[in-house]
């Protein structure tokens, strides 16, 4: 067997646990789903407003350890609202209605101060 082949090989072995390293990009709530560092952010519009969940490698994130807010532009107006601790991971913006087609943001800063931000398209 020469080098190039073992290499190849290994190379392709090793693929499928990259791909799956941080858990599951399918939503678990319905919503849309970003992957940032190494969390899963999936955003839910609901008829009670926006709801965002956290995971990491299909395991709940606490939700407690984040300040968050939620930025929709749409038009070239800028609209915010506080994501608010409404479950273990689960943050929600009550009453926040998404304008179909805008840009929204999730902002979420833990309690050493980073950031996390993950951006999806309102349909």
């Amino acid at each position: 067997m020469t080098k190039k082949f073992f290499a190849a090989t290994l190379a392709f072995i090793a693929i499928p646990g990259i791909a799956v390293a941080h858990g599951s990009m399918k939503p678990q709530h319905g919503g849309m789903v970003q992957m940032s560092g190494e969390t899963v952010i999936e955003l839910v519009s609901t008829p009670k407003g926006i709801d965002v969940y956290l995971t990491d490698e299909d395991e709940p994130v606490a939700a407690a350890g984040y300040t968050a807010k939620l930025t929709q532009t749409a038009g070239g107006a800028k609209t915010e609202a506080v994501l608010t601790l409404a479950g273990a991971n689960k943050l929600s913006a009550a009453g926040f209605k998404p304008v179909k087609g805008a840009k929204l943001v999730v902002a979420l800063i833990d309690k050493s101060g980073a950031k996390i931000f993950a951006t999806f398209q309102a349909n």
